[in-house]
């Protein structure tokens, strides 16, 4: 049996590394300064040196390559630090480190299984508008969607609204801007021209408006009970499926059927395909970890190209939603 030792992880030799060049650059900077300084230097706005020039001091960066020109050699770190640790085991251990913090990234951002392949999560929202239990009616005004422009899984359910022309009065609409750097966890929040009804800044914290103590994912499209406070659903094919049953008080009113009982079967059996092979495949490209799990997951869109192709070249259209 193989015992795992905590030296042996990547994260702890990272770890290691890190502390050991921590100490050099402190090393370095306490060696920079330790010669008096002249306090009678005055330095006007033609000759004061600037922040970079400071820092080359700093790290003994040399920006002369022999020729007058200038050349960028770094901050020394390997120079200084190989006098400690071997310049080999930090490269390697370098390299082990920063690929063990970018999975583990990528790991929050996208699940992965053990062989670095990409799982979709579902969640347990599972409500209906209009569903017998009773909890979602179906009434105009009441229901708000969120959806961000560079999401496809948003596009399907804006296009829904579209075409089955149900108003704004009817359902709600706030268009999320995607910015990991302002987002407090994913990569969605509101911006000036398009505010949350509900008061949020991104939509980690409606979430938690809406689901206190969800610690899932925060997904967008994104279908909110405003008057229940309540998510209604955050998958978008179920949320297309039930956006095309709507009435919103309004049964008269002439609405396109996208789903028509005679084309079910056919719809449904594309819908599989299409989306195992292209929409999640996609996604299964992007977000893999591993070389192994990319060449499976490309294989599969490039399978799911070639059946376009095949349906497209006998007729002008395929059917799916």
């Amino acid at each position: 049996m193989r015992v795992l030792s905590l030296r042996s992880t990547p994260l702890f030799r990272f770890s290691v590394l890190s502390i050991t060049v921590l100490f050099c650059i402190i090393f370095k900077a306490v060696s920079c300064f330790h010669a008096p300084i002249p306090l009678t230097v005055r330095y006007t706005s033609k000759t004061a040196p600037s922040t970079s020039a400071r820092l080359a001091k700093l790290f003994g960066i040399k920006n002369d390559n022999g020729g007058g020109g200038r050349l960028d050699k770094g901050f020394n770190l390997l120079e200084t630090a190989s006098k400690i640790v071997p310049q080999g085991r930090i490269v390697q251990t370098t390299k082990e480190g920063w690929k063990f913090v970018w999975q583990r990234m990528m790991a929050e951002l996208a699940p992965q299984d053990k062989t670095g392949s990409y799982k979709r999560p579902s969640y347990t929202f599972g409500g209906k508008i209009g569903g017998a239990d009773g909890i979602f009616p179906d009434e105009a005004g009441r229901y708000h969607l969120y959806v961000g422009n560079p999401c496809p899984w948003c596009h399907r359910a804006r296009l829904v609204l579209a075409l089955r022309s149900i108003t704004p009065d009817e359902i709600g609409m706030t268009q999320l801007i995607d910015d990991p750097v302002k987002a407090s966890r994913g990569g969605w929040v509101f911006g000036r021209e398009n505010r949350d009804p509900l008061g949020s800044t991104d939509l980690r914290e409606l979430y938690d408006k809406l689901s206190p103590g969800f610690t899932g994912r925060c997904t967008a499209p994104l279908l909110v009970d405003l008057k229940s406070r309540k998510i209604v659903s955050n998958e978008s094919a179920d949320i297309v499926r039930m956006l095309n049953g709507v009435s919103m008080g309004k049964p008269n009113k002439e609405r396109i059927d996208l789903y028509p009982s005679e084309l079910a079967k056919n719809i449904e059996e594309t819908n599989k395909w299409v989306y195992e092979l292209l929409n999640n495949g996609v996604y299964r490209c992007g977000f893999s970890t591993s070389q192994g799990a990319y060449n499976s997951a490309s294989a599969d869109v490039r399978r799911g190209l070639e059946k376009c192709e095949e349906i497209l070249s006998s007729q002008p259209f395929s059917l799916w939603w």
